[in-house]
């Protein structure tokens, strides 16, 4: 064995080198100390929501009320950093909020801002009418409404007050339901664009823009019929809080131009003198007229308030139940194929959500709660499937329809051992489509011509550049047919209905759950808390248990790294600049349509089960 000796080159590098290897030491060892020390001051350290007596909760919706918040939860966290409004707001956010203040002894009071709110549903404004009439008569706190500027949804979140205070240069219009489109035949005609629509149904009516230059009379006749239904809801419910007659109210809308004329425009003036609102003050006084019922707080001569967002954060979770849970999975929006974000439907990721709680030992029940008007049909499938798979399993499914829940919504409702709606639910529209695009005209004025061979007719006959062979779309329509008779074949052994009585019921057609009810599509009228009551029955679990909402999440990386940077940014200024017209809030009306063009696939139709019937779109 030879004995190594180092050259002096090599011995002068090392030492050389040696110091840098040290700091480099020092340096990933005072990283890590740093790190945990971080971590540890996540667990025990930061800024703790105080609650002081005499306290007003604070329930001031921003943009758009939903059930589940959109898109990546990464970049939703990142926007909450950055002190970005989300421009969401979660239903369940809300109710809890407001059932914890029925009992806490510290909250005095309610307050109702609608100033900040884009628009909702009327089935999810009529779930906090629910907790607001439960937290008045549990605990005969008062309820107070403050408002500069009142939409017709912000009109009836506000109503749901004892008392409606507004700003003297306030505006409020009633303008009733309605559904308005644009139709693109002539302007796609000129393009030399070809639609086929290929349906079942004479009030089957998403596609008509694509083949019309106005509305069907189906369409007219079936839309009306469910929104005056809708409207006497919205009008009952205002009317009976204000005291007022349902023909008084309506009245009021229908005579709004003279009766501001009378008051010489002044809207709030006019608002008060036929009993819409209660009092007119500028907004120091509204502050005043709630600190009577809470407190002035200690650095402002504003009354002391709470935002329910921050109010959640005293809620202690720690006593539920882990092993007895009703879990509840979110489906809101387009359904699409494959894996989506939440604000979306996706056939495989809302399937692996419904497996989740499949799996999990600990769940014992499932509420389903469908916000949707459809969309694709093999994804729809998709979900129903599991749905019927958690039953198999030992597992109830209650559904809980929300804003609306039609064609596709109510495809992956039916087989469900319930299905619970608010009577201002849309549902129905128990139908399907399909949409080719061809385009030769486009081609021929372009210059392009298509020539060539194959080993049977059939080849290229879903070209777009060739016009539709008349036999080819036989064989589509047969198969649009088919799954026809296998949507409305599914309903009447989910309902125990005949397929005759479906297909006079279906057709395409949209109804409201009151009406849906009467036909036997839905079984109990209620909220999501119904549903959630019905699932614990079915369970046979009591008192002690727990929900649990079942949806993407960060992983437990993600969600250190999101807490970290959110205690950071307490200390940095992240601004935006105002006065940006917000694109979100512009697309809105027209996210469904771009969904369902975006997606077809080349070489194949567009298999829909899809209703353009969502009202929220409206102010």
């Amino acid at each position: 064995m030879t004995e190594q000796h180092n050259s002096p080159i090599k011995s002068f590098f090392q030492l050389f080198t040696r110091p840098f290897v040290l700091i480099a030491n020092f340096t990933r060892h005072f990283l890590l100390l740093l790190v945990f020390m971080l971590i540890l001051w996540f667990f025990i350290g930061g800024t703790r929501v105080t609650l002081k007596d005499n306290t007003a909760l604070v329930i001031a919706p921003k943009g758009f009320i939903v059930d589940q918040y959109s898109g990546d939860p990464r970049s939703q966290a990142i926007d909450n950093i950055q002190g970005r409004d989300i421009p969401e707001t979660r239903l369940r956010d809300i109710l809890k909020a407001i059932k914890m203040a029925a009992t806490d002894e510290q909250i005095s009071a309610l307050v109702i801002n609608p100033d900040y709110m884009w628009g909702a549903g009327m089935a999810n404004l009529r779930e906090i009418e629910r907790a607001v009439d439960d937290f008045r008569a549990s605990s005969n706190k008062p309820v107070i409404a403050m408002a500069t500027n009142l939409s017709q949804g912000q009109y009836y979140l506000a109503s749901l007050a004892d008392e409606v205070l507004m700003d003297p240069q306030g505006f409020i219009f009633l303008q009733g339901f309605g559904s308005y489109r644009n139709y693109f035949k002539e302007g796609l005609d000129k393009l030399g664009v070809d639609v086929h629509l290929f349906k079942v149904g004479e009030y089957k009516s998403a596609a008509e823009p694509y083949v019309r230059n106005d509305m069907s009379q189906e369409a007219k006749e079936a839309g009306l019929h469910f929104m005056n239904d809708l409207w006497e809801t919205y009008l009952n419910g205002i009317a009976n809080r204000r005291e007022l007659s349902v023909e008084t109210l309506q009245e009021i809308v229908d005579q709004q131009a003279q009766k501001l004329i009378e008051k010489n425009g002044s809207v709030a003036d006019m608002a008060l003198d036929n009993g819409l609102v209660d009092r007119i003050m500028k907004k120091s006084f509204m502050h005043k007229r709630i600190a009577e019922v809470s407190s002035f707080d200690d650095d402002n001569n504003l009354f002391r308030g709470i935002a329910f967002e921050d109010y959640l954060q005293t809620a202690d979770d720690s006593m539920l139940d882990a092993q007895n849970r009703i879990a509840v999975v979110v489906a809101e929006g387009t359904i699409m194929g494959g894996e989506q974000h939440p604000g979306t439907i996706g056939g495989a990721s809302t399937s692996a959500l419904l497996q989740q709680a499949r799996l999990d030992r600990s769940v014992k029940a499932v509420v389903l709660r469908v916000n949707s008007p459809g969309g694709g049909v093999y994804p729809s499938e998709q979900i129903r499937r599991e749905v019927d798979a958690l039953k198999v399993a030992g597992k109830p499914v209650v559904v809980s329809m929300g804003n609306v829940a039609a064609s596709g919504g109510y495809w992956i409702s039916m087989t469900a051992d319930a299905i619970y709606a608010d009577q201002a639910t849309i549902t129905g529209s128990i139908g399907i489509y399909g949409l080719l695009m061809t385009y030769p005209e486009l081609f021929k004025k372009l210059g392009i011509h298509t020539d060539g061979i194959g080993t049977t007719k059939w080849v290229g006959a879903f070209s777009p550049d060739k016009e539709l062979d008349p036999e080819f779309a036989e064989l589509i329509q047969s198969n649009i047919e088919y799954g026809y008779e296998q949507f409305i074949s599914s309903v009447a052994a989910a309902r125990g209905l005949s397929v005759e009585m479906v297909d006079r019921i279906a057709r395409g057609r949209v109804w409201t759950a009151k009406q849906a009810h009467d036909l036997g599509l839905v079984d109990h009228l209620g909220g999501i808390q119904d549903a959630i009551n019905d699932a614990v029955e079915r369970a046979g679990l009591n008192d002690n248990h727990s929900v649990v909402w079942v949806e993407e999440q960060l992983t437990l990386t993600e969600q250190l790294l999101v807490d970290f940077m959110a205690k950071a940014a307490d200390y940095i200024d992240f601004s935006t600049s105002p006065g940006l017209i917000n694109v979100h809030q512009l697309l809105q009306p027209y996210q469904a349509e771009l969904n369902m063009l975006l997606a077809q696939q080349p070489g194949q139709v567009l298999t829909m089960a899809h209703c353009f019937c969502d009202l929220k779109r409206l102010p």
